[in-house]
């Protein structure tokens, strides 16, 4: 009988990754968040934003699950009322890295910072000109980064 050293070094050479294959993807799909208040955040998602909701069902757990309708993209919403957001997103967002972007045309653009504006959704300051393209970033209820850019 093999040992499991044995059995893990055949496993090893059985896969074999073809180096010249593309994965063909068509986009991304949807992406998840947690959030504390499943109202809170379908009020900004839905009502603020205007992503009308598309999927709504519970957890195993019994929490609620929503899917809004972002354009190319759906967000996942899942309800997650005990998880400490606020030490995760101090850690992630202090460098920038974690936060979810929406590709727009500059008119559109135009027309989202106004309708921010009328439903009382602060920007983190005025539009950023990064040279290739315009940003304007804000938060939601539990504190996501979100992006709104055009390419210039």
């Amino acid at each position: 009988m093999k040992n499991s050293s044995q059995l893990k070094s055949n496993r090893r050479k059985e896969v074999k990754i073809a180096t010249n294959t593309k994965i063909n993807l068509q986009g991304l799909n949807h992406f998840a968040l947690n959030v504390k208040d499943m109202n809170r955040a379908e009020e900004f998602y839905n009502h603020k934003l205007g992503f009308p909701v598309i999927h709504r069902t519970r957890t195993k757990a019994g929490l609620q699950h929503i899917e809004v309708d972002a354009g190319n993209v759906a967000i996942a919403l899942f309800e997650s009322p005990e998880l400490d957001l606020n030490a995760a997103h101090k850690t992630m967002t202090d460098d920038g890295y974690l936060h979810f972007a929406f590709g727009t045309t500059y008119d559109q653009f135009v027309t989202t910072m106004q309708a921010l504006k009328e439903n009382g959704i602060e920007t983190d300051g005025e539009p950023r000109d990064w040279g290739s393209s315009v940003s304007v970033y804000f938060r939601d209820p539990d504190d996501h980064q979100l992006e709104i850019n055009f390419a210039k």
